[in-house]
């Protein structure tokens, strides 16, 4: 016995109680063992029948199309009606037919076709009795008696099962209903309020006394009440509405709300109730405006550290260039006139002036993606290219460097960002070569809305735990000895695929090359621009 069956188990006295209401006897019973013990064996032969007239419906038919199921079921049926007539009526009797009223509710076999197999049965046992006890009819008519005060008896348990199956069913629902974290409100086809689950006066403040009976439109300030009531025609019609609405709270202060409606169809599919879900989203609406002014704070932040960027890198050139001027004149004119102490320090100051004025024109660079835009326009990945490549010339041919690409596809940006972009990673590609000659692949894929463009080398790799720094303005992962630059190159790169709406991703190991993906997006919006 399950445990969501043990509550309506009844003891051996309200079993008894029930069979004294009945006026089953101890003369019923021994009549009932006698007829047991002539028809043992042959309710085979009726289920068999029976069977052939569940065929006919529908209901029972689509039910036992499983051959396995049926045998299985026609033996714990025969067993059934075996042990309606043995006489023995006792708890374990009484257990054992609530779980097969359970099993059948679980199922689907409604009451219907559980109480028609006692009509097939007695179709069948009732000729077999008159034929037992033709010659003493006293006997004939009691034990007919006997069997109808059982089948009634088992009745009575079977719509007791059938009755706590569904009053279960409807506790949990009960449950599911009142433990909803949104509020749910059950209305007629009038829109009347019938239900109401316990959240409701959580979020608006109403008891559920004072919306029992009242209109939905209750919960709705006046000027929203017209426009809500326009969706109740759609919904009428069993199409569910859901979107967002003020509602008013019982102390009279409006909150945005979400709000799902739905209809509950007959069995005619004539909507005959509403289900109306709704939750505050006050605090969703609140962070979502904090969000939106944060973002919108940072913007012009971002927008304003670019420009100084700009303005720094820029108004710094000019000194910078007479420093460095200076420091290389000394260099020229006094270069083994002082002592070899003074030739360190003038060497250190002339180099020192010329890595500043290349990461300031690197910085330049950088501050220009985002404060210098150019208006996009049709471009031809193919020319992008050839214009890297052609910058990169030099260093293609001292590097000995294969270089091998697809065709590439047209896509919508910036011509001269584009190419620096392809620059910068074949150039690193070139760089960072290993001691065999730079091989290098670039090709192209659709990915839906974008293109996904990669770039391959055999170059000396990236150990994984770099990945996120090397797209970090100004971090290097080698000294400028062994592979001199400023370390903005990557970040470059980064930026100038997040101004045309793409993402960039590195996948390496160390010692075994690397390749950069980004994508670009086919069609460019303003807002991407």
């Amino acid at each position: 016995m399950t445990d969501s069956n043990t509550s309506m188990i009844m003891n051996d006295r309200e079993i008894a109680e029930r069979l004294a209401f009945l006026r089953l006897s101890p003369r019923d019973i021994d009549l009932l063992k006698a007829l047991h013990s002539s028809l043992e064996g042959r309710h085979a032969a009726f289920i068999d029948d029976f069977y052939i007239q569940l065929q006919n419906f529908d209901t029972t038919r689509n039910l036992l199309t499983d051959p396995v199921l049926v045998e299985r079921l026609k033996c714990k049926q025969e067993a059934y009606f075996d042990r309606l007539i043995a006489g023995n009526y006792d708890l374990d009797y009484t257990k054992d037919r609530i779980n097969i009223g359970v099993t059948h509710h679980r199922i689907g076999l409604k009451p219907q076709w559980y109480l028609g197999a006692y009509h097939y049965y007695l179709a069948w046992l009732l000729p077999e009795i008159q034929q037992q006890l033709a010659n003493d009819q006293n006997a004939c008519t009691d034990t007919m008696q006997a069997v109808i005060k059982v089948i009634l008896f088992d009745i009575e348990l079977a719509v007791d099962a059938y009755f706590h199956a569904d009053h279960e069913m409807l506790r949990l629902l009960a449950q599911v209903f009142q433990s909803n974290i949104e509020g749910v409100i059950i209305t007629d086809i009038r829109r009347q309020i019938l239900h109401v689950n316990n959240k409701v006066a959580a979020i608006a403040g109403y008891r559920n006394e004072d919306l029992i009976g009242q209109p939905i439109t209750l919960l709705l300030p006046a000027q929203e009440r017209e426009t809500f009531i326009s969706h109740w025609q759609d919904i009428k019609q069993g199409e569910p509405w859901q979107g967002e609405s003020l509602l008013q709270h019982s102390q009279g202060n409006l909150f945005p709300a979400w709000i799902n409606i739905s209809g509950v169809k007959d069995e005619t599919g004539t909507v005959t109730h509403f289900i109306v879900e709704f939750s505050d989203i006050s605090a969703y609406r609140t962070a979502q405006e904090a969000l939106s002014q944060r973002t919108e704070e940072l913007a012009r932040s971002n927008k304003e550290l670019e420009q100084f960027a700009y303005v720094a890198s820029h108004d710094l050139q000019e000194p910078l260039r007479m420093v460095a001027s200076f420091t290389q004149l000394l260099s020229r004119r006094y270069r083994g006139k002082l002592d070899s102490d003074a030739d360190e320090f003038i060497h250190y100051a002339v180099d020192g002036a010329t890595r500043m004025q290349t990461l300031i024109n690197d910085l330049l660079a950088y501050s220009r993606i985002g404060s210098r835009n150019k208006p996009f326009e049709p471009v031809n990945l193919n020319s992008v290219l050839q214009r890297a490549l052609a910058n990169l010339h030099v260093a293609i041919e001292e590097s000995h460097a294969k270089i091998v690409y697809d065709e590439l596809p047209n896509t919508h940006g910036d011509l001269t960002q584009l190419t620096q972009l392809f620059q910068n990673l074949i150039g690193n590609a070139v760089k960072f070569r290993g001691e065999l000659p730079p091989e290098i692949g670039i090709k192209a894929s659709d990915a839906d809305k974008c293109w996904r463009i990669e770039i391959q080398d055999n170059g000396i790799g990236i150990a994984p735990e770099f990945f996120d720094r090397i797209f970090v303005i100004f971090q290097r992962l080698h000294n400028k000895e062994d592979y001199p630059g400023t370390g903005i190159g990557l970040s470059i790169c980064k930026k100038i695929i997040e101004r045309h709406g793409g993402q960039i991703e590195v996948k390496s190991d160390r010692g075994q090359g690397a390749t950069f993906i980004f994508t670009l997006l086919k069609t460019l919006t303003e807002e991407t621009n």
